[in-house]
Parts: structure tokens; C-alpha cells; sequence
């Protein structure tokens, strides 16, 4: 854009200044959304600075207001990592800003991506509503697959305690949340500009979205009343055991008899109040399961000498060509004491439990010591329990992944459970974070979710996302609850991400209509960049 004579260069980019806050201020009012603050209503506003500060001024400058909108959200939903990676690993906190900086600068890409191809169709003159919730849903798609996948607080989640608004998501997951509250952002930010210019707000354009509001919180609770009067198909007695092992003293050899203590008394107290299925967290047993030993005795005698099934995690190990590949395992054995099944996790976390792209990377193993090389496993298996029950096993993070978790269900999951290990969070946002995401999974499926953490939160979870009770964080806790399934799948869990294909199929044609319409001129008269 030229300058106007007169007017110094530096005078310019004091007035940019305003422009980047705009950007970032969207990112902090986003992150405010979620836990710990939970703000929810600031999620559908959100994105009107960033949009404001974003469109009308061309496509690069959209990018960078897009990136820094999204870096500085991601940065303010990460900021845990600092001290994940500088307890457990070799690196100290002040070094381990880094990595964590460049992960959120990636991250950030995603919304610079958003911002863009919402200046292209402005300057396209495309309806923003047929570009930015579609637009949105596709990126949130890829970024649950890219590089191994990481959807952590995708937008949606951010509504996880909006119970009415949300039972929607049972047909377009949670990426029909997140398309809605784009849909909101779009329409506030395109009353604004008219507002601004002059004119007269689109009122009917503001009307039909208060109709769609109103008409999904009405169905939404005429679903959860269906849900409450429901007979339903089964009933399971099941034990909680929070166990609370400090994870700098779990691996130890010295504590392992210790764990087990605890493990068996908490057990014992959770039959008495009538469980029938007993589940341990995330590698609550802290040694080789598969291995034969007095310690893999004592959890097969517990079971036998309750009469109870009992669900726990463990590390394993295969024998491959190329050496020995670890394994993130559930175990589930029976009150006979035999061992009906396992599985192997199978989404793994990245710089986790695995280095993505690793030939690249090479050297990321000789900066940061503790990264696994595990195995991910290949099947979802169904384990059956008492009553004829059947259920899935989500390990750690895998609950934030709408496309598995469908898999476990569809194979026949009367309910799920997720098992995990948060105690790597500390006292952050995360440990909320990840609670709050897994409710989505419960209403996409309709199915109650048994959630048991090693150091909190323990929950139980409604088919209608809600959450029933939770433990509190750090420590040791046990319960016994009921959990009652339906059985009534749902589109998602039938059909999977049909919304997200049809959100793809929109900017297809969007895109075939712009390119083929003339648009040589932008609305401000600038020539589009």
C-alpha cells in the first residue's frame, strides 16, 4: 500500500502495532475459554479481532495476523509443556521454552491458514459464512492426523460444559461444535463491519442464526431428556482406583511391592461397596505384566481371591527383526484369574512415546533423554466383562481422538474406558484440558465414559457429556459407581466424519465458483494481493 506523502515510514508501523495486539488479543480471549479459566462464551467472539485486524488488508498480512492469533493461543494452552519436558527430561525449564515455542509456532500455522483463505474470499466476494466454519472443520481435521496427529483443545472443546447447545456433535462430532462457534464469530465480525462502514447490520442473516441457535438448544434438550428416560440395556457395578504414585518414584524397583499395597487395599475397599469391575490407571503396574513372577501372581491372586474383574495398564515388549519394540498395553483378567485379552495403545503421543519423522530428527534423542520407542498398536479390541458387558480401553490422549475412539464403539463397546496417567502435568491447565476434552467422545457415541487418572482426575461421564462427579487432583482415591449404556448408535459412530467430508466438498465448489467468476477488484476497490 503506498504512503501517504507526508507521513514518515516509522509513523506506519507504530500504526501495525494496533493490528498484531488485535491478533493476539484474539488468541488470549480464545485460550480464556477453555480450562482452568473456562469462559466459554468468550469462544464466540473470539475470533472477531483476529477477523477485524485480518481481512481487508491482503493475504499476507492475514497470515501473520493468523499466526500470531494462533501462536500466542497455543502458547497460552501449552505453557505445561515447559514443565513436562524440564522435570522429566534432561533439559531445564529455560531451555525447554524452545521447543515448546517452536511446537506453538507450528501450531500457529493453522490459524494463519484460516485467516487467509478468509481474505481470499473476501476479495473473491464469497459469503465469509461459506468459508470459515468449513474452512476451520477441515484444518482441525488435518491437524488430528499431521505428523502423527495432535487435535489437542480444538475449538469445539470449549463448549464441553454448554450441555443443550452441544448433543449435536452426536451426529458431526465435535467438529460441528467448532464449525458453529465459527459461524457465530463470522456473522458478529460481518455486523460489525457493516456497522462500521456505514450500513445497516444484515438482519436476517442475524436472525437465521439465532433460529439455529435456539432450534439445537431445544433439540439438544429434548435429547437429554430422552437420554434420562431411556430403559437401559445394562447395568455395571465399577471400581475406581486413583492410586496417586509419584511418578519419580513409580519405576523404581524398590517401590514396586509398595504400589501394589496400595493398589490391593484400594481394591478391596471398592468390592466391598459391591464393584464388579476394577480398573487401574495408566501403567499402574510398574513392571512386566507378561513376565512370569511373584509380582504378576499377586494381580492374578487379587482377582481370583475378590472374584472381580480387573482392567490395569503395564508396560510390554515384542521381539522384532530390527530388536525389541515396547509396548503402552491394558491388561484385563478375569475373576479366574486368567488374562482375557489386552491392547496396545495405539495412538502415541510424539515426542513421547515416539520421535515423528525420526530420520530427520535424529537428534532429538541425544537432547532429550526418557522418549520412548514404542510400538503402536494396530487393532481396537473389545474386552468382554461381567453381564455380557463389553467395553473399549482408550490409554492417555487417545480420547482426544474422535476418529479411534468411533472405532471402538462401532466394534461393539457398551461403554468405554479410558485409562491414563496425568501425573506428567503437574498442577496446570492440562490435567482439565484433557478431562473436558474426553466428554465429547461420551455425546458423539452415546456411550458413558469411566475415566481413572494415577493422580486425578478420575471421572464419570453421562452419555450426554456430563461429567457425574470427579476426584481431586493428587490424591488417593477409589469409588464405586453404576454405569448404564443404551445401545443406540449414533450417525458418527455409524458413518465417522461424513461432516467434515461435506465441510471439504463446500470449499470445492466454493473455490470452483470463485475461480470462475470474476473478481478483479475487491469490494474496498483495492486490487486484491
Amino acid at each position: 500500500m503506498p504512503i501517504a506523502e507526508g507521513v514518515a515510514v516509522s509513523d506506519v508501523r507504530v500504526r501495525r502495532w494496533p493490528r498484531w495486539a488485535g491478533a493476539a488479543a484474539s488468541g488470549l480471549l480464545l485460550a480464556l475459554a477453555f480450562p482452568l479459566i473456562d469462559w466459554n462464551p468468550l469462544a464466540w467472539i473470539a475470533l472477531v479481532p483476529l477477523l477485524w485486524v485480518a481481512l481487508g488488508r491482503g493475504v499476507p498480512r492475514a497470515l501473520v495476523a493468523g499466526w500470531i492469533a494462533g501462536s500466542v493461543f497455543f502458547v497460552a494452552m501449552l505453557y505445561w509443556l515447559v514443565l513436562t519436558i524440564g522435570t522429566y527430561t534432561n533439559l531445564s525449564p529455560l531451555v525447554s521454552i524452545g521447543p515448546v515455542l517452536l511446537l506453538c509456532g507450528f501450531l500457529g500455522l493453522f490459524f494463519a491458514v484460516f485467516a487467509a483463505g478468509c481474505e481470499v474470499a473476501r476479495w473473491s466476494r464469497v459469503e465469509l459464512t461459506l468459508v470459515g466454519p468449513p474452512l476451520w472443520v477441515v484444518l482441525e481435521w488435518v491437524r488430528t492426523y499431521i505428523l502423527g496427529g495432535f487435535p489437542w483443545v480444538s475449538l469445539g472443546y470449549s463448549q464441553y460444559r454448554t450441555t443443550y447447545l452441544i448433543q449435536f456433535a452426536e451426529l458431526t462430532g465435535v467438529y460441528g461444535v467448532s464449525a458453529l462457534v465459527v459461524l457465530v464469530n463470522v456473522v458478529i465480525y460481518g455486523a460489525f463491519r457493516r456497522w462500521r462502514d456505514g450500513q445497516v447490520p444484515e438482519t436476517r442473516g442475524m436472525l437465521a442464526l439465532a433460529g439455529l441457535l435456539i432450534v439445537l438448544a431445544l433439540w439438544g434438550f429434548w435429547r437429554v431428556r430422552a437420554l434420562e428416560a431411556a430403559v437401559p440395556a445394562g447395568s455395571l457395578r465399577v471400581g475406581f482406583i486413583q492410586g496417586n504414585v509419584p511418578q519419580d518414584v513409580k519405576w523404581d524397583p524398590a517401590y514396586q511391592d509398595t504400589t501394589l499395597d496400595r493398589y490391593e487395599e484400594l481394591t478391596g475397599l471398592a468390592v466391598v461397596e459391591g464393584a464388579e469391575l476394577i480398573v487401574w490407571p495408566e501403567t499402574a503396574v510398574p513392571f512386566f505384566f507378561q513376565e512370569e513372577g511373584d509380582l504378576r501372581d499377586r494381580v492374578v491372586a487379587l482377582a481370583r481371591r475378590h472374584r472381580v474383574w480387573i482392567l490395569f495398564g503395564s508396560p510390554a515388549f515384542a521381539y522384532e527383526s530390527a530388536g525389541i519394540a515396547l509396548h503402552n498395553r491394558a491388561y484385563l483378567v478375569s475373576p479366574e484369574g486368567s488374562v482375557e485379552g489386552s491392547y496396545d495403545k495405539m495412538e502415541l503421543v510424539p515426542f513421547g512415546e515416539y520421535v515423528p519423522l525420526a530420520s530427520m530428527l535424529f537428534f532429538v534423542h541425544k537432547v532429550v533423554e526418557g522418549i520412548g520407542e514404542f510400538r503402536a498398536g494396530t487393532d481396537p479390541v473389545v474386552f468382554p466383562t461381567a453381564h455380557g458387558a463389553t467395553f473399549g480401553t482408550l490409554i492417555c490422549y487417545e480420547g482426544i481422538f474422535p476418529g479411534l475412539t468411533r472405532r471402538f464403539v462401532a466394534g461393539g463397546a457398551d461403554f468405554l474406558v479410558n485409562i491414563t496417567n496425568d501425573a506428567w502435568f503437574g498442577r496446570t491447565a492440562a490435567p482439565y484440558q484433557h478431562l473436558a476434552m474426553i466428554t465429547l467422545r461420551a455425546i458423539e457415541n452415546r456411550v458413558p465414559i469411566v475415566r481413572v487418572a494415577n493422580t486425578g482426575f478420575s471421572a464419570m461421564v453421562e452419555t450426554d457429556g456430563r461429567i457425574r462427579w470427579r476426584t481431586n487432583l493428587f490424591e488417593t482415591a477409589w469409588r464405586v459407581d453404576t454405569i448404564r449404556w443404551t445401545r443406540e448408535p449414533t450417525l458418527y459412530t455409524r458413518a465417522g466424519d461424513v461432516f467434515v467430508y461435506a465441510c471439504m466438498v463446500i470449499l470445492a465448489i466454493v473455490t470452483l465458483l470463485a475461480t470462475i467468476r470474476p473478481h478483479d477488484i475487491s469490494r474496498d476497490g483495492r486490487q486484491p494481493i
